[in-house]
Formats: C-alpha cells, sequence, structure tokens
C-alpha cells in the first residue's frame, strides 16, 4: 500500500505540473527584468499556474483509478498549454506557428514521460527489494530518458526556429527549462532516497 500511494504521487508529479513554488520564483526573477526592457511587460513575464497542491494530496488519498488520472493529467496539460501561451506572449499569427510546434512536441514529452513513470513506478514496486541489479537498471533507465527528453528539447527547438525565428525558438526553451525543471525538483523532492 505505501508502495502503491508513492506510485500515485510520483505519477501525479511527472505527468502533471507541482511546480508552482519553481514556477513563482521564475515569475518573480524575471518580472524586474521585464520592467526595465524596452519591450512591453506583457511580452517578458512568466505567467503563473495554479496549484495543484491539493489535488495532488485529494488524488492520492482517493488513490484515484486510471480514470481519473487521466482527466487530471489532461487538466494539468490545459493548465500547462495556458501557461506556455501566457509566457510567450506571441502575436496572433506567431502564436499559431508555434503552437502546432508545441503540440507536436508536447504529445511526444508525455509519450516520454509515460516512460519515465514506469521507471518510477518500477522503483516503488521494488523499494523494499532493492537489488544492486535492480537499482543499476534503473539508473541507466533514467540517464536514457535523460538523454532522450534532451534529443527532444533539440528538435524542438530546431522547429519552432523554423517555423518562427531563433528568438522565439529560444524564448520557448527558457520555458520549457521553468517547467522541466521545476516538475525535476518536485519529482526529485517525493522521491525517497534508496536505502543502504
Amino acid at each position: 500500500m505505501k508502495n502503491k500511494k508513492l506510485a500515485i504521487v510520483l505519477a501525479i508529479a511527472s505527468l502533471g505540473l507541482t511546480i508552482v513554488g519553481g514556477v513563482a520564483y521564475a515569475e518573480e526573477a524575471v518580472a524586474p527584468v521585464a520592467a526595465e526592457a524596452a519591450a512591453p511587460a506583457a511580452e517578458k513575464t512568466i505567467g503563473a499556474l495554479p496549484s495543484t497542491a491539493p489535488a495532488v494530496a485529494t488524488a492520492v488519498a482517493a488513490a484515484p483509478n486510471d480514470n481519473e488520472l487521466q482527466m487530471f493529467r489532461f487538466a494539468l496539460e490545459m493548465e500547462k498549454e495556458a501557461f506556455v501561451k501566457k509566457s510567450m506572449a506571441l502575436d496572433p499569427a506567431t502564436e499559431k506557428k508555434f503552437m502546432d510546434a508545441y503540440y507536436a512536441f508536447n504529445g511526444n514529452l508525455v509519450k516520454l514521460n509515460n516512460k519515465r513513470l514506469a521507471i518510477i513506478a518500477d522503483y516503488a514496486a521494488n523499494f523494499d527489494k532493492m537489488t544492486n541489479a535492480k537499482a543499476d537498471e534503473l539508473a541507466k533507465a533514467m540517464f536514457d530518458f535523460r538523454t532522450k527528453r534532451t534529443a527532444l528539447n533539440a528538435a524542438y527547438y530546431k522547429n519552432v526556429k523554423k517555423a518562427t525565428s531563433s528568438i522565439v525558438a529560444a524564448r520557448a526553451m527558457q520555458v520549457e527549462n521553468i517547467l522541466q525543471g521545476a516538475m525535476d525538483v518536485a519529482i526529485s523532492s517525493k522521491l525517497p532516497l534508496m536505502t543502504k
């Protein structure tokens, strides 16, 4: 039961956006710079996401079934999309081109995060009976995940650059790095260290 709840918490964290603290910090760090910039502030600030912490606590307490978890995941993806649009602050024509590249990227990122979820679930299932061989397998699987995510990010940058400009592509990567970095911290902070 303990491992099941751990797996659920980590699933929600890896599939959703329990990153409010990291995003809020980024927003505070970017806002003063934006106020001093010559461009309109709307083009420089990072949007804030509503807190998902109560939803995570509720989901863990209720031990959601697959359908509920998928609905929760969908809601979080919609919040992420709104955050990205607000953070990018593009004119309508550029936003359309950007979002086409974003949707393709995010679909692949969701699939990749499913693999990460499987690694985390495997870790949770083996936490109390960890062996050297399983620890090595899990570590290698996470290296593979990170390598694939880096390659996906590079392809995203290239596609956004081709569709819009290098500046828009670099900004998109800044936004995505905030999201991925905060998500990594959120997951790592919930994942117990292996016992000796």
